[in-house]
């Protein structure tokens, strides 16, 4: 009799063992970057904020949502390897990180492809960006709920004002992924990629003329004290997707799915707006600080992507698994942008 009672003991702790990760089951995690209340972080972290509290209100307390800041579960290709896995069910990373996984992402990221980032959404939210979200997720194990803005556009700044093509010859430029350096190149310039923490000094000290990044990031680590120039010519747009572990997802009622893409929704259009405010106020802020900002005009970017794009092109074909995305993303940018 004993024996029975206990083996029935055990049977009913593993049940209720079960019945408690089913119910933990329904929890995520979120891995970001940027610490809490970070200067220049309120359009990504803001957007996981938001993502957080529409989730936990919509499911009446069903899902709860854990946000760990400051890149306390590693690294961003880390933090994206763990939403793969299951570990975590989210992460900040962006198209860059992506590309390490999803190669025809970098598609994307084709200098001077978006003449602003109007045209970057339409993109991502039509067809073209619907498609590949899918794809990632077969492929990745990630689903796509929206694309975000990273920063929004890149922009060169150096101590030499950039206003058409042949004013990059001879400029040294910090650069960091090979998609990312075939404009200076193609250009006369040379690329040369340094880590951030040495990008001050090395702008400082000479190493490098300029350097490419949203303007947030420029007012973050005082460029103005070390570059005269700010271009606006936005050759590169950071974006990310916002995605979630598939399995996870797929684990959730309907009802509750239902929850988790509206809050998607909700977050992607926050952090659009945020993010377009905080560049207007950055470069407002990097006026201030007397840098000269000289804005881009379609024009301009012509003429820089007239003389960029088959090379760009060129490395695309050669370095993603669908090459032919490459010129129908271009035949569709041109579509939207006319």
């Amino acid at each position: 009799m004993k024996t029975i009672l206990k083996t029935a003991a055990i049977a009913a702790a593993i049940v209720a063992a079960g019945i408690s990760h089913a119910a933990s089951a329904q929890d995520l995690k979120a891995g970001l970057m940027l610490k809490k209340g970070f200067p220049g972080a309120e359009p990504v972290n803001g957007m996981y904020e938001l993502f957080k509290s529409e989730v936990e209100k919509g499911s009446g307390g069903k899902l709860k949502m854990e946000i760990v800041y400051g890149g306390a579960l590693g690294k961003p290709n880390e933090r994206l390897n763990q939403v793969r896995r299951g570990i975590i069910q989210m992460s900040d990373a962006s198209e860059g990180n992506y590309a390490s996984i999803y190669k025809d992402i970098q598609v994307l990221s084709m200098p001077y492809l978006f003449p602003d980032e109007q045209t970057a959404w339409k993109l991502l939210d039509g067809p073209i960006g619907t498609r590949m979200a899918e794809d990632i997720r077969k492929k990745t194990g990630i689903r796509v709920l929206g694309w975000w803005e990273s920063g929004g556009f890149k922009h060169y700044s150096s101590n030499r004002a950039i206003r058409k093509p042949d004013d990059m010859k001879g400029q040294k430029m910090r650069v960091m992924a090979p998609i990312f350096g075939i404009p200076v190149l193609t250009l006369g310039g040379s690329a040369t990629p340094i880590s951030f923490p040495e990008l001050y000094t090395s702008l400082k000290t000479g190493v490098v003329d300029g350097q490419d990044n949203a303007v947030w990031v420029f007012n973050l680590i005082k460029l103005h004290e070390v570059q005269k120039f700010l271009m606006l010519d936005g050759h590169i747009y950071s974006f990310g997707p916002l995605g979630i572990n598939d399995k996870w997802f797929g684990g959730l009622s309907k009802d509750l799915q239902a929850v988790v893409l509206k809050a998607g929704k909700a977050a992607v259009a926050y952090n659009r707006k945020e993010s377009r405010a905080a560049e207007a106020k950055n470069i407002a802020m990097a006026k201030e600080k007397g840098v000269t900002v000289i804005p881009f005009t379609r024009e301009m970017k012509k003429a820089f992507a007239d003389r960029v794009r088959p090379a760009a092109v060129k490395w695309l074909k050669e370095n993603v698994d669908t090459p032919a995305l490459v010129d129908e993303v271009i035949a569709e940018v041109a579509r939207l942008s006319k």
